[in-house]
C-alpha cells in the first residue's frame, strides 16, 4: 500500500476529506468525533512498507486501517452473536453440510461444474483467496427455500470465528435485500450494518474501500430484479455499477435463484456487462444441490427424531420421490415441527390425499396445533377453548400478508399489527379480552417471527410462506373482492408465480366457478394501456385459471395479455385462443397442447427441443424474434427457417406454404461468435486457452482463420496485453453487448449481414 491508497482509504472514513491531513511523516485524522494524531513511516528493507506508529506501538499500514479505524474485530463479534441471536431458541439451530456444484473459471481452460462436498468450505476458500486483477463475483443459486441464506450466515459466522483467531484476512458480511424492487446497494449496505449487526462505523464509500482491500466480502442475499428476465432493459444493472466502483478488485456474493450469465437473451446479459465499462471482473456460480434421502435422514437425527428414515419413506410413498417436502431445508424443518407429539400412523393422513396441494396441508398442519395447542383461553376452572379457529387462523395471516403486500414490505410494526388484529376480531365479533389474547398471541405465531433488521416488526418466517398466505388472499379476491380491490392488488408489483399456484388451489378447494374470476382478469387487463405491473399480472393469472377452467366448448380467448418470462414450460393448455399478446422469452417444452391457437401474437424468443415432435398448437400470423433450439443452444433468427422447425415439432402455421428447399441453414460463422460472446458473460476478458476450450477443435480453427481478423479490424474486439506464462493472445470487447446483441437479431443469422449493420 502506497501514501497515494492510504490516504484516499483513510478519507473514506472521515466524515470531510479536508478532516484528514498527511504531511512530513505525521497523519492527523477526525474520524467519528475521535482526533487521530500518529505518525507514519517506511519499513527499513528491500519491501518499503508503510508503518504507522500510535501510542509507541507500530503497525501495518492495512492491519492499522482494519482494526484501528474500520474495527473489523468488533464487526465480526456483531456477525457471530447476530448469528445466535437470529434464532429463536437462542442458539445455532440444526444445520447439514450442503452439496453443490461450483463452475470453473474458463479462463483457466475448464468449462464444466465441479463438484463440491461441503458448499460453506468453498464459500471460505472463495472470500479468503481474491482474484489479483479482477473483481471476483460468485452466484450462490438454487430455487427458494433450498438453503441460500442460510449458507451464507453459516459462512459468515465460520469466517467471523477463523478471523478472531487470527486464521483469515476477510469478513462475509451479509447483506439481506428481501427481494424489493428498486433498493440500490447502498442503502441495503448500511440497512444491513446499522439495523441487523448494530455496527454504525462505515460509511458506504469506506464499506467499498474495505471490500477493494479484501478486508470485507459483502453477500447480497435476495436480489432478484437484477437478474430478471424481461423486455424493459432500460434500468442499468445495480451489480454493474457496483463492480465498476470496485475497479477491478474485491469480491463479492450474490445470492439467487439464476446466475446471469445462465440467461439465453443477450438483452438481459448486456445490462450487466455494458455496466462493467473498461472494468475487469470474473464470474462464476455455486449451485446449490437439493437434499438426498441421506441429508434429510442426517438432519432428523440432529433434530432427535425417531425413524426419520420411516418419515422419509412414507413421504416420498405418498407425494413422490424428489417431493419439495423432502428436499427443500425449509419445508423439511417444518415437516420435523408438526412431526413433534405425532404419531407415524397418522403422518400419511397428515399430508393429505391431493399432492397439488400439499403446501396447504402443510401448513394447515402447523395451523390446527397452533389453535389446539398454544392458542387456548381459559373459560372458567381448568376449561379451555381454541380462542379462534382453524379458519379464523387462516383469514387471520391472509390479512397480515396482503398489508405487507399493499406496503411493499416483509415485516410489520407492531402497532400496525395490532389495528389487523383489531379490524379482524370485529369482523369476528371477538370481545375485547379474545382481542387482547390475539394481539399477545400473534407475536408468538410459529408461522411467524421478529425482523431484527426493522427493530419492533414482525415477518413470516420465510417467504414461501408468505406467498401461500398472500394467494389465500388473492383467492379471497378473486371470488368475493370487487374489481377495484383485485385492481389494486395487481397493481402493487409483480404477484409471484407460487401466489398464484395458491389462488388458484384456493378456488379448488372452495369449489369455486373459475370463469367469474377470469372474466373479471380479463376486463382488469382491458382496461390497463401500455406496459404496467397490472397487465403482466393479468396475464399470468389469465393463463392459469384458463389452464385450471379446462373448457370442453367455447374455447377461452385471451387478448392483448402480457405475458411474463417462461409462462409456457410446463403448461397442459386446452382450447385456447391468444390474440395479439406479447410473450417474453419462454420455452415451450414438456408442456401439453390441444387446440391451442397463437394469433397475431409476438413471441420475443421461443426456446424448443429438437427431439420433441409433438407440439399441439398452430401459429397464425404471429412474430417470432428468435427461435432455441435444445439442447445445443443453436440460435435460429431467420423468419423462414423458424417457421420450418416449429412444424418439425408438430407445429401448424397459418400462412402460405413455403419451398423447405430454398431455406439455408444459419452461418456457421455467426454461430461461431454468438459463443465467443457468451464467453465474455462469465470473464470480461478472455485468452486464447478460454476461447478454444469454449469452440472445441470444430470451430477453433475456422475461427482463427476467418473471423478473428474480421472482429478485430472492425473494432468489435481488441488485443489487451498478457501478463501470464507462456506465449498467448488475450483479448477484451470494444462494441455495447448491447449493440452486439441487437445486431444478431437483425442478421437472421447471416456473419456479413451482423458486420455491416455494426458499422451502421
Amino acid at each position: 500500500m502506497d501514501i497515494i491508497d492510504f490516504k484516499r482509504i483513510l478519507t473514506a472514513f472521515a466524515d470531510e476529506p479536508s478532516d484528514v491531513d498527511i504531511r512530513a511523516g505525521k497523519v492527523v485524522a477526525q474520524v467519528r468525533d475521535e482526533v487521530i494524531d500518529a505518525a507514519i513511516a517506511y519499513s527499513i528493507g528491500e519491501d518499503r512498507q508503510l508503518r504507522i506508529v500510535e501510542n509507541d506501538q507500530e503497525y501495518a499500514a492495512r492491519t492499522w486501517l482494519v482494526n484501528r479505524i474500520a474495527r473489523l474485530p468488533q464487526l465480526a463479534d456483531r456477525i457471530i452473536s447476530s448469528a445466535i441471536s437470529g434464532t429463536k431458541s437462542g442458539t445455532v439451530s440444526p444445520f447439514i453440510t450442503p452439496t453443490g456444484f461450483i463452475s470453473s473459471d474458463i479462463s483457466n481452460g475448464i468449462d464444466s461444474d465441479e463438484p463440491t462436498q461441503d458448499v460453506v468450505q468453498t464459500m471460505l476458500a472463495k472470500a479468503s483467496s481474491p482474484l489479483p486483477g479482477a473483481t471476483s463475483v460468485l452466484y450462490l443459486t438454487s430455487d427458494a427455500g433450498e438453503g441460500k441464506t442460510t449458507v451464507i450466515n453459516r459462512a459468515a459466522r465460520h469466517q467471523a470465528e477463523l478471523y478472531k483467531q487470527k486464521q483469515a484476512h476477510s469478513l462475509i458480511v451479509p447483506i439481506p435485500l428481501s427481494g424489493r424492487s428498486f433498493l440500490t446497494f447502498d442503502d441495503a449496505v448500511v440497512a444491513a450494518l446499522v439495523n441487523k449487526l448494530r455496527f454504525n462505523y462505515l460509511y458506504f464509500d469506506a464499506f467499498i474501500e474495505l471490500v477493494r482491500m479484501g478486508a470485507i466480502v459483502p453477500a447480497f442475499d435476495g436480489y432478484e430484479e437484477m437478474l430478471v428476465e424481461g423486455s424493459k432493459g432500460e434500468a442499468v444493472s445495480a451489480l454493474g455499477n457496483l463492480v465498476q466502483r470496485l475497479d477491478s478488485s474485491g469480491t463479492i456474493f450474490v445470492a439467487a435463484r439464476k446466475a446471469f450469465f445462465e440467461y439465453l437473451s443477450f438483452r438481459t446479459q448486456a445490462r450487466l456487462f455494458d455496466a462493467l465499462g473498461d472494468r475487469s471482473a470474473a464470474f462464476s456460480r455455486l449451485a446449490l444441490s437439493r437434499w438426498n434421502r441421506d441429508q434429510f435422514c442426517d438432519y432428523g437425527k440432529l433434530r432427535s427424531a425417531k425413524a426419520p428414515e420411516e418419515v422419509y419413506d412414507i413421504v416420498s410413498a405418498r407425494l413422490g420421490k424428489g417431493h419439495p417436502l423432502l428436499t427443500r431445508a425449509v419445508l423439511v424443518r417444518r415437516l420435523f415441527d408438526v412431526l413433534e407429539g405425532v404419531d407415524r400412523s397418522e403422518l400419511a393422513d397428515l399430508l393429505g390425499a391431493n399432492p397439488h396441494d400439499y403446501f396447504f396441508t402443510f401448513v394447515d398442519a402447523i395451523v390446527k396445533r397452533e389453535a389446539s395447542e398454544k392458542w387456548l383461553s381459559r373459560i372458567s376452572g381448568d376449561v379451555m377453548e381454541p380462542l379462534l379457529e382453524v379458519g379464523e387462523h387462516h383469514q387471520l395471516l391472509s390479512q397480515i400478508a396482503l398489508e405487507m403486500w399493499q406496503s411493499s414490505t416483509t415485516s410489520l410494526r407492531y402497532d400496525v399489527l395490532d389495528v389487523i388484529v383489531d379490524l379482524f376480531c370485529e369482523t369476528q365479533r371477538k370481545g375485547a379480552v379474545a382481542t387482547r389474547q390475539v394481539k399477545e398471541r400473534i407475536k408468538q405465531h410459529s408461522l411467524l417471527t421478529t425482523d431484527t433488521s426493522r427493530g419492533q416488526g414482525l415477518g413470516f418466517d420465510h417467504e414461501d410462506f408468505q406467498n401461500f398466505y398472500l394467494g389465500e388472499g388473492l383467492g379471497i379476491l378473486l371470488i368475493k373482492g370487487t374489481r377495484t380491490e383485485l385492481h389494486a392488488f395487481l397493481s402493487v408489483n409483480i404477484v409471484p408465480l407460487a401466489t398464484i399456484e395458491q389462488a388458484v388451489q384456493f378456488l379448488n378447494r372452495h369449489h369455486t366457478n373459475a370463469l367469474d374470476a377470469i372474466n373479471k382478469v380479463i376486463s382488469i387487463n382491458f382496461s390497463e394501456t401500455g406496459y404496467s405491473f397490472c397487465k403482466e399480472n393479468c396475464g399470468s393469472l389469465a393463463i392459469r385459471l384458463a389452464e385450471y377452467i379446462q373448457v370442453e366448448s367455447n374455447p377461452t380467448r385471451l387478448d392483448n395479455m402480457f405475458f411474463p418470462a417462461s409462462i409456457l414450460a410446463g403448461r397442459t393448455l386446452r382450447n385456447i385462443e391468444f390474440c395479439e399478446c406479447h410473450f417474453q422469452p419462454t420455452l415451450i417444452n414438456n408442456s401439453s397442447f390441444d387446440t391451442v391457437k397463437f394469433i397475431k401474437c409476438e413471441f420475443e424468443r421461443l426456446e424448443i427441443d429438437s427431439r420433441d415432435k409433438s407440439l399441439g398448437c398452430g401459429f397464425i400470423d404471429c412474430k417470432v424474434d428468435s427461435l432455441v433450439i435444445q439442447p445445443d443452444e443453436e440460435y435460429v433468427y431467420d423468419p423462414s427457417l423458424i417457421e420450418t422447425l416449429l412444424k418439425n415439432i408438430g407445429a401448424t402455421i397459418g400462412k402460405i406454404e413455403m419451398d423447405v428447399s430454398s431455406i439455408k441453414e444459419a452461418d456457421e460463422r455467426t454461430k461461431i461468435v454468438e459463443r465467443v460472446l457468451r464467453s465474455f458473460l462469465r470473464h470480461s476478458h478472455i485468452d486464447d486457452e478460454g476461447i478454444r476450450t469454449r469452440l472445441g477443435k470444430a470451430y477453433t480453427s475456422l475461427f482463427y482463420d476467418e473471423i478473428l481478423g474480421t472482429l478485430l479490424s472492425e473494432g468489435i474486439l481488441e488485443e489487451a496485453p498478457w501478463r501470464g506464462q507462456g506465449v498467448q493472445k488475450r483479448y477484451k470487447l470494444m462494441k455495447p453487448m448491447s449493440e452486439l446483441g441487437a445486431a444478431l437479431e437483425k442478421s437472421q443469422g447471416k456473419f456479413d449481414d451482423f458486420i455491416e449493420d455494426l458499422r451502421r
